[in-house]
């Protein structure tokens, strides 16, 4: 019936003059956002060695009280989120400047700051969990070690998932490794099937 398949192949297409803009208009946004969450949240000195920390988010409509450890947890998050942004403002003016922003990249924007912020937590609770540093209670922490471990978890996220890998290979690691038939490994049968990659 003549319809056009929903993912097409052949040159890429470039995104739309109207996209372009409100996308970097998302952007202001979503920095200038992203910024007032991060002054609302942090704890300040004297909240660091309390255990409930009032957090204000919209005066008299978005107030919570919450402990220093889920307050460190929303920290990572939006901080993860924040080097993610970092990542993604530079390479959208980076193409965009180059006139090579095309419009198969769109989700890759758009959900890069989600990526982030969760990468940014599994980096943290390894990190809290013993696998990459000491234990300790959350009044033991700098929020700007936290901050800082988040923001380039976010911002260098293939390097840190390699990271995270690199760890659970080597705590994981079989000495037998499975011989099943839907293992990904060769088996006694050289024309066998195999997963794809």
């Amino acid at each position: 019936m003549g319809t056009t398949p929903p993912f097409q192949t052949g040159p890429p297409e470039a995104a739309s003059r109207t996209w372009i803009i409100l996308f970097g208009f998302y952007l202001i946004v979503l920095n200038l956002l992203m910024l007032y969450l991060l002054v609302r949240i942090w704890p300040g000195k004297t909240a660091i060695g309390d255990e409930v920390i009032h957090v204000t988010i919209i005066p008299k409509l978005f107030e919570r009280s919450l402990d220093l450890e889920t307050d460190y947890l929303c920290l990572v998050a939006l901080v993860g989120a924040l080097g993610a942004f970092i990542h993604l403002a530079t390479s959208f003016t980076e193409f965009l400047g180059n006139r090579t922003f095309i419009s198969s990249w769109k989700w890759w924007y758009g959900l890069r700051p989600f990526i982030g912020s969760a990468l940014a937590l599994m980096v943290y609770f390894a990190a809290r969990g013993g696998l990459i540093a000491g234990t300790g209670s959350a009044k033991d922490l700098s929020p700007y070690g936290i901050a800082a471990m988040a923001g380039l978890a976010g911002m260098f996220s293939k390097q840190a998932t390699d990271k995270l890998r690199e760890v659970f290979e080597n705590l994981f690691k079989t000495t037998h490794p499975s011989t099943r038939l839907d293992s990904g490994k060769d088996t006694a049968d050289p024309n066998a099937a195999k997963p794809p990659v």
